[in-house]
């Protein structure tokens, strides 16, 4: 028996050599699966149709006494018993609701949220002092470390979208969260103020001073987004892979709207097919308005107004639009640029399109 562990190791004294690493909390990496070749994420659909029942069940028989926020997790089966249930391991795709007359109280965290708005009217998002009240399409942001709380004083529910970066924060171990002294926090700014001093892009208020790595504005209303969209899709066909794509942008910076969360709004026009791209980063879609379809690795995923799918980091994507869609997109990819890890990849072959080898499931859960 050798004590090198070359060639002549024997299998018994492998054995005692990996326990005694183990007993001392260690690994052999050659005995380790590379992170990397093991991709957790799946692409997947969450369906409207539904979703929708379950949020109005909700509603109903969960008093917001009980809870902070009435929120339901899209959870990704790829993730699912690997902790808690997210959409990509970095980003959470929720829907919550508020009843009229309700309120979610004020809290902060060290997580960033956003909200896309999928249905209702009269609900608002306060933001450090600021209300914004919301329609369907609107994009909400939610800054780390503001304080912020919603409230309905429409006569529907109102339904959001909530993204948020919690399992990337957690990860980092750099989550916290703190209750405002009072179940609402003081308003002390008109409401939409953010969007009247920042909302022309060329022009910035000049006793005004904003630092934040995020977007001093609150809500970009959709109805100037869509506006925005439709001019420029007379003139153009945007992008090979996205069509024509905006991204909410910091009007201060320049930079993307969230500091760990790039968000986009894509135009889909019929009988105008994307070809296919890939790129590191977990991507999460909403269909805002529309019907239409988006293959991902070769598998082809229906999507309707107000459905949810999740687009994995390096999976090829392209998308086709029935009737003229636009999508809400969101993904990670501020975060991956800062640490030098994006990269993005056309599909040549094909003229640029994948071969459908099927067609989405649902993925049966386990009894």
């Amino acid at each position: 028996m050798t004590t090198s562990g070359g060639p002549g190791s024997t299998m018994e004294e492998l054995a005692l050599f990996y326990e005694e690493v183990r007993r001392n909390h260690g690994a052999a990496l050659w005995n380790t699966e590379m992170a990397n070749t093991t991709p957790d994420v799946v692409p997947y659909i969450w369906k409207w149709a539904d979703f929708k029942p379950l949020m109005y069940q909700a509603a109903r028989i969960v008093p917001m006494e009980h809870t902070e926020r009435r929120v339901l997790v899209f959870s990704n089966p790829g993730l699912e018993g690997k902790g808690r249930p997210a959409a990509t391991t970095t980003l959470l795709a929720n829907l919550q609701i508020i009843n009229p007359g309700e309120i979610a109280k004020t809290h902060r965290h060290a997580a960033s949220a956003l909200r896309l708005v999928v249905e209702g009217q009269g609900a608002y998002t306060a933001v450090n002092g600021e209300r914004s009240f919301m329609d369907p399409g609107d994009f909400i942001t939610t800054p780390n470390g503001t304080w912020h709380g919603h409230g309905n004083e429409g006569d529907v529910p109102m339904i959001w979208i909530d993204g948020l970066d919690v399992p990337l924060v957690s990860t980092l171990q750099a989550a916290y969260q703190e209750r405002y002294t009072q179940d609402q926090q003081e308003i002390t700014r008109p409401d939409d103020m953010s969007l009247r001093l920042y909302g022309n892009a060329s022009l910035r208020p000049t006793w005004e001073t904003h630092r934040g790595m995020h977007s001093p504005i609150i809500n970009y209303k959709f109805e100037q987004t869509y506006e925005a969209l439709t001019r420029l899709a007379q003139d153009t066909d945007g992008s090979p892979h996205d069509g024509v794509c905006l991204e909410y942008t910091n009007p201060v910076t320049g930079g993307s709207a969230m500091a760990t969360m790039a968000c986009f709004a894509q135009l889909l026009r019929p009988g105008k097919p994307t070809t296919a791209h890939r790129h590191t980063g977990g991507t999460i879609y909403h269909v805002t308005k529309g019907k239409g379809h988006s293959i991902i690795d070769g598998k082809r995923f229906n999507w309707d107004e107000k459905d949810t799918f999740v687009v994995p980091s390096w999976a090829y994507h392209e998308h086709e639009a029935d009737v003229e869609s636009v999508l809400f997109v969101y993904n990670d990819t501020p975060v991956i640029e800062k640490l030098g890890l994006y990269r993005e990849e056309a599909l040549e072959e094909n003229n640029g399109h994948q071969e459908i080898a099927g067609v989405f499931e649902p993925v049966p859960v386990e009894a």
